[in-house]
């Protein structure tokens, strides 16, 4: 179980206020989840939560949660079941059901979205059906705004319902302590989640996690920023996905948590200004938007914006733009930190803001974590590779999954201790892990391999250019060709023979995008990457 951190006591508790430190009914489950309860009851009048308008306390959520637990019991949920999970986006609910289903002993699993950068688009209900079927999920979290789909869901697989104000649902209330009798230990390899990502090939496939990798990556999440005290962190990516870990880390050394509904731009600038946020988690690609944001209102620097307070902001989903990253340590400052690893094998590396500052660092995606391994593999044979040699990218962790819900698959990522990521990149002399593209999204010209992220990085480098993403389209003859598209900042005009010239010097002529495409903004797919498919299926700019 991960070494929680107990916040200093803000303000000083009068006998009887909360409970005494014997009468802390969910002591015995240990683990992640008491360690934020046992945060929270430190400070119980502290607000931990803001949402929308609502400002929730620790003892609130402490109240909730006992609710929650006596409900969920009542409806069936309980040791090794699986609780569903539908509410509005990012909601404090999303946590409190899932602190109430740990300690039941039971796993939760989120049906809104797969996307892990985004909760703009909820999933379809035969896709929402299969999850709650493939999972076996015995109970249904819901919240009013997402009544008439759970009665919907409901209706198709009879599933029982959890839920305040809907028919027939089994309705939570506040309590000082469960009803029901207190929660029993769990095992440290007893299910904790099953998370759906779309991943790249935009089926969702179940990845569970048992108590053992939640908790260790929860623990990663405590120390990434330098602030010890007062932490506010602003949540704008999905907590279904890695933010959920990084909310739980926020609450265990006794900060607040700023809930966004999802990302936007202006949103978000004013929300670090209006709470005095310490620090962030966004995509890549909302980097390069609040860029683009600071800019167009004719900003320097983050202080002209009110970011006084930030402390650290991290990115990750995809591998930086060297050039946009110089940029952003000009006007945002030295609080940058580029996070590295996915959905199946958890955090992995970590480039600190120290690092973005070497040009020979920022190219890479930082050194694997305490208790992390790297390997580069060969992708065919997995024979280790020696450093400076490329390959995939294996890791080793208490962070790794136990497996999909999918066996086949399960077998194709995992062996012996070891999570495939399905990246290629390579391990330098010193250590730090060079991305260079998904396996599967490499490309062959004249039997060259080309990895469209490095091209992409390279036209990130040409001023004027917001967002850039390199593919490959394969013809009826079964011939690779390499396009791209291109969203310019506002009012910029772009030379897309420049551009072409300027990669295929860089690298060599098989490496300049043979169509471009000129797009407002790079769609994004369900699983928050770029929609290569919905592009290859755009007219190209002839050029």
């Amino acid at each position: 179980m991960p070494s929680a951190r107990r916040p200093p006591r803000r303000e000083k508790r009068k006998r009887g206020d909360l409970m005494s430190a014997e009468e802390r009914w969910w002591a015995a489950v240990g683990g992640s989840v008491a360690a934020v309860l046992n945060a929270l009851w430190e400070n119980p009048g502290k607000i931990v939560f803001h949402y929308r308008d609502a400002r929730i306390s620790g003892l609130e959520h402490i109240r909730s949660v006992a609710g929650l637990y006596d409900a969920l019991k009542n409806a069936g949920a309980g040791p090794g079941g699986v609780v569903a999970v539908l509410t509005a986006p990012n909601s404090p609910d999303m946590i409190a059901v899932r602190h109430a289903a740990f300690l039941l002993g039971a796993a939760v699993c989120y049906l809104r979205s797969t996307n892990p950068g985004s909760n703009a688009v909820m999933q379809s209900v035969a896709d929402q059906t299969a999850i709650l079927r493939e999972t076996g999920a015995a109970v249904l979290y819901t919240d009013r705004d997402s009544a008439t789909r759970a009665t919907e869901l409901a209706r198709h697989t009879r599933i029982a319902v959890v839920g305040t104000d809907i028919p027939g649902a089994i309705a939570p209330a506040p309590a000082d302590r469960p009803d029901s009798g207190d929660p029993a230990p769990v095992a440290a390899e007893d299910l904790a989640i099953i998370w759906f990502t779309s991943g790249s090939t935009g089926r969702p496939k179940g990845i569970r996690k048992s108590r053992w990798s939640w908790d260790a990556w929860v623990d990663s999440t405590i120390g990434l920023g330098p602030e010890a005290e007062n932490v506010v962190s602003l949540v704008s990516t999905s907590l279904e996905q890695t933010a959920g870990p990084m909310a739980d880390g926020t609450l265990i050394v006794g900060g607040t948590l700023v809930l966004m509904e999802d990302f936007d731009t202006e949103q978000w600038a004013r929300a670090v200004a209006e709470h005095q946020v310490t620090r962030g988690f966004i995509a890549t690609t909302h980097l390069y938007r609040l860029l683009d944001h600071l800019r167009g209102l004719g900003y320097e620097d983050a202080a002209a914006a009110g970011w006084t307070s930030l402390r650290r902001l991290v990115y990750s989903g995809s591998a930086a733009a060297p050039a946009r990253i110089a940029e952003a340590l000009r006007v945002i400052g030295p609080v940058l930190s580029q996070a590295y690893g996915t959905s199946e094998g958890g955090p992995a590396t970590l480039l600190t803001p120290d690092e973005q500052r070497d040009p020979h660092l920022v190219v890479t995606v930082g050194r694997p974590l305490p208790g992390v391994e790297l390997d580069i593999r060969d992708p065919e044979t997995g024979e280790a590779l020696p450093a400076d040699r490329i390959g995939e990218v294996w890791t080793g962790s208490r962070h790794n999954m136990d497996g999909y819900l999918d066996a086949d698959l399960t077998a194709a990522v995992l062996r012996d201790g070891w999570c495939r990521t399905g990246d290629i990149g390579y391990l330098d002399a010193q250590g730090y892990l060079h991305l260079l593209d998904r396996v599967a999204d490499v490309v062959k010209i004249n039997g060259a391999k080309i990895y469209p992220a490095v091209v992409e990085r390279e036209i990130l480098t040409v001023p004027g250019i917001a967002e850039a993403v390199v593919y490959g389209v394969r013809d009826a003859e079964g011939t690779d060709h390499l396009h791209a598209a291109i969203a310019p900042v506002a009012g910029v005009t772009v030379n897309i023979d420049d551009i072409r010239a300027r990669v295929g010097e860089k690298f060599s002529p098989a490496h300049a995008p043979e169509h471009v495409l000129i797009v407002d903004r790079i769609p994004l797919n369900a699983g928050g990457k770029p929609d290569r498919t919905r592009l290859r299926a755009q007219r190209t700019h002839p050029g």
